[in-house]
């Protein structure tokens, strides 16, 4: 029976101080949410009328993004007809809230031409335009395309070369793809209609650089548009869209091979996949007719709330449901390139669109303010306790002190643990508090155990004789009060949102560990204790005063 108390208790110390010390050595700490740590929050507000289900839709899409992101306790949450993102932590505001996409919405659309950004420009005749060569594998085609300056008498107003980037990406052909479509030897004629508003003259005149961009808001699916390329060096003309970025179901980055960059393979949906083989059925003739110089209308371009984010040319008649775009052999995408990309593609479209209500950052320096304030409320709260536990029950708050030790340490250790991989856990001031109020529910456990302790000690029996038969009745106390404030943190986790969670959660995972330490730890320190003389006896500390015992406290 000793040792197996023994074990218990040492087994408990031993799970508290390899724990703490795993945390330690792995580097691993507890990431800290908005409130603690700093970051920006900001209020979307739809453009129009949105249902619930487009509201609760949008959410969904924004949080995807946001966890693809990486960043960590990212809260994304309705209030009202808003929606709200939470970011803590993040060293650039902007260029996260640039990826999210403040209204994202995603189209694909084709390529009529392209004019420069609205500048004094000398037309001209020519344009440089991309070159593209495929190689096949034993897997599946793949394609690089190199920048050209060659001349061409294709229809497009005449950009400087140094303020061009063009089709600098492909779409590789499914393994398939080699069996379909019979290239033609000559150019066929244009059959896309001209953008509302832009002739398809204009795409070589002059005039063409004169024409202002659509504002975004005008940039429906159903509108032709002149739209900038995402580094502002040149502008689209674009048709209307040929479909919606819902189409796309999963997206991943391919790590570049020999002498490549990084790639993105984008996977679409069933019906998405029959959309796009019936765009790509259209394109490739252009792009077969002339591989070296494509024309325009080999090309689809992406576009995310009003900015084309790539124009790949389309290099085959039929996909199979699976795409891959890949950057040029002078201007591979870098990781973050692909990256950004393949998060565009994945989240990208939202149901309705949103304008920026508030965007508002908060301070680092106020959330350790704010963190140093509750660490500094459970430490007095702690020792206020601990003076009570002294004075009250003497030796036995030592039992209590080192219990609160070892429980908090493995409830660090669980909170460090969580808080790493793709979708961590962050601590927030309203989880702090629920760890205090989890301490006072701790506390609870061992009063509750000392109080039935005292009684058998009053009612004349010895302190070795008390503990275990006090422990057994007051456990079950223990665990039903427990159990209702773990009932109550559930119930409040499932049904709030945000910081009330957080409270809820770290409540709910204290009010557990408290079960568990009350048996594992609680019971054999006690019991131990009881039975040596030295903490029973002693005149200013002892058990038997802090419990009212006198001369019952001796033992045979």
């Amino acid at each position: 029976m000793r040792r197996g108390l023994v074990w218990s208790l040492l087994g408990m110390i031993l799970i508290a101080v390899l724990s703490l010390a795993g945390t330690i050595v792995t580097g691993h700490s507890i990431l800290l949410g908005l409130d603690l740590r700093g970051g920006v929050s900001v209020v979307l507000k739809p453009q129009g009328t949105a249902t619930a289900a487009e509201l609760q839709e949008a959410v969904d899409i924004i949080d995807n993004r946001v966890n693809g992101l990486g960043v960590g306790n990212s809260d994304v949450s309705r209030q009202g007809s808003d929606v709200v993102i939470d970011l803590p932590g993040i060293k650039d505001p902007q260029a996260a809230l640039k990826v999210l996409g403040e209204t994202a919405t995603l189209y694909f659309r084709p390529v009529y031409c392209t004019v420069p950004i609205l500048a004094a420009t000398t037309p001209s005749t020519t344009a440089p335009k991309s070159t593209s060569t495929t190689r096949p594998t034993t897997a599946k085609s793949t394609s690089t395309t190199k920048a050209s300056s060659a001349t061409t008498s294709k229809a497009a107003l005449a950009v400087p070369s140094s303020n061009v980037k063009l089709a600098a990406y492909s779409f590789p052909a499914a393994a398939s793809s080699t069996t379909t479509t019979t290239p033609t030897t000559t150019t066929p004629t244009t059959t896309v209609p001209p953008p509302t508003g832009v002739s398809q003259a204009d795409c070589s005149l002059a005039s063409a650089a004169t024409l202002p961009s659509t504002p975004i808001g005008e940039d429906t699916a159903g509108n032709s548009v002149i739209l900038p390329y995402y580094d502002n060096s040149i502008r689209y003309v674009l048709g209307p869209a040929d479909m919606k970025g819902n189409v796309v179901s999963n997206t991943s980055v391919i790590a570049p091979t020999a002498g490549g960059g990084f790639e993105v393979q984008v996977t679409f949906t069933s019906s998405g996949a029959t959309e796009f083989d019936n765009i790509a059925s259209e394109r490739y003739p252009y792009y077969k007719a002339d591989p070296n110089d494509p024309p325009f209308q080999s090309q689809e371009a992406i576009e995310l709330d009003g900015v084309v984010q790539s124009a790949p040319t389309i290099q085959a008649s039929s996909f199979n449901g699976v795409a891959v775009i890949s950057g040029s052999s002078q201007a591979p995408f870098s990781q973050k390139q692909a990256s950004d990309l393949a998060l565009v593609l994945k989240y990208g479209s939202l149901p309705v669109r949103f304008v920026p209500q508030s965007v508002q950052t908060v301070s680092a320096t106020i959330g350790k303010d704010s963190l140093r304030a509750g660490l500094l409320a459970g430490i007095g709260g702690i020792i206020v306790v601990m003076l009570y536990m002294l004075i009250y029950y003497r030796a036995l708050a030592v039992v209590v002190l080192v219990g609160l030790g070892v429980g908090g340490s493995i409830l660090y250790s669980i909170l460090a643990l969580l808080s790493q991989g793709t979708h961590p856990l962050t601590l927030t001031l309203a989880g702090v508090t629920g760890i205090i109020v989890s301490v006072g529910i701790t506390v609870d456990s061992y009063v509750v155990y000392f109080e039935r302790l005292k009684d058998e000690v009053r009612a004349g029996r010895t302190v070795r004789q008390s503990v275990e038969r006090s422990f057994a009745r007051a456990f079950r106390t223990v665990l039903t009060a427990d159990s209702v404030s773990f009932l109550a943190a559930l119930i409040l986790y499932l049904l709030t949102v945000g910081d009330v969670k957080g409270f809820a959660f770290t409540l709910g995972l204290s009010t557990l560990l408290d079960v568990f330490t009350a048996y594992f730890f609680i019971r054999p320190a006690v019991i131990l204790v009881g039975r040596r003389r030295g903490f029973v006896e002693n005149r200013v500390f002892g058990i038997a005063r802090g419990l009212g015992g006198r001369a019952v406290t001796r033992e045979a």
